[in-house]
C-alpha cells in the first residue's frame, strides 16, 4: 500500500486485522441447543437422562442470548451427548420390553411350568 493511502486499510495491513469482523468461521454461526432433540428424547423410558438433557439444552440457549457463546457451545455439546443417549437406551428398552412381553405369548404361557407325567 501506498504511504499516502486514504483512511480505508489495505487488505495486506496490519491495520485491518485490528477490526472485530467474524472471519466467517466459527465465530459467524451461533452454536446450537439442540432443544427439539432433548424434546424429542423426553418421550424416551430413560427419565432422568432426557431431563438433564432438556436443562442443558435450555441453560444453553440462555448463556447464547446473555452473550456467552463458549458456554453455549460447551453446554449445547453436553445436551446433545445426553439426548442422544436418551434416545438409543430408550429404543433399547422398548426394544427389550417388547421382546420379553411378546416372547411370552408366542412361546406359550405354560412353557415355564413342567408338566406331571400322566
Amino acid at each position: 500500500c501506498p504511504p499516502s493511502a486514504p483512511s480505508p486499510p489495505c487488505a495486506g495491513s496490519p491495520r485491518s486485522s485490528l477490526t472485530r469482523q467474524p472471519s466467517g468461521g466459527e465465530e459467524a454461526e451461533k452454536p446450537r441447543d439442540f432443544i427439539l432433540l432433548a424434546a424429542l428424547s423426553c418421550f424416551c423410558p430413560i427419565w432422568p437422562i432426557n431431563i438433564v438433557a432438556f436443562v442443558y439444552s435450555v441453560m444453553s440457549r440462555n448463556s447464547l442470548q446473555q452473550g456467552d457463546v463458549d458456554g453455549a457451545r460447551r453446554l449445547g455439546r453436553v445436551a446433545k451427548l445426553l439426548s442422544i443417549v436418551a434416545l438409543l437406551g430408550g429404543v433399547v428398552i422398548i426394544i427389550l420390553s417388547l421382546a420379553i412381553n411378546f416372547g411370552r405369548e408366542l412361546g406359550g404361557r405354560d412353557s415355564c411350568v413342567p408338566r406331571a407325567p400322566p
